[in-house]
């Protein structure tokens, strides 16, 4: 792999990379830096994971109430007291 040259832009950056997959999805992000070689992180700590060291991946679901706001995302939406929330108050659950 070349390496990497350093950032020539003139104002700070942050950039985000998400990987969304069928099962699990994970985020990179690098924070560009004027003169300086970019170095990719790795997202490794995510809500309802936090006992966990060192996931890069989050289950790809997603809860929407019936106004379309979000309500769980990843392994906040597998929380076992989560199912009767759901079903009480209708909520839309998408997965990939």
């Amino acid at each position: 792999m070349p390496a990497r040259s350093p950032y020539t832009g003139p104002f700070r950056k942050l950039v985000l990379a998400f990987d969304i997959g069928t099962t699990f999805s994970g985020i990179s992000y690098s924070i560009l830096d004027p003169g300086q070689i970019p170095e990719i992180k790795g997202v490794t700590r995510f809500p309802a994971q936090e006992h966990v060291g060192g996931d890069c991946k989050i289950p790809t679901i997603i809860y929407y109430d019936n106004d379309g706001n979000v309500r769980a995302i990843g392994a906040e939406a597998l929380k076992a007291n989560l199912a009767s929330m759901v079903e009480e108050e209708g909520w839309t659950k998408a997965e990939w």
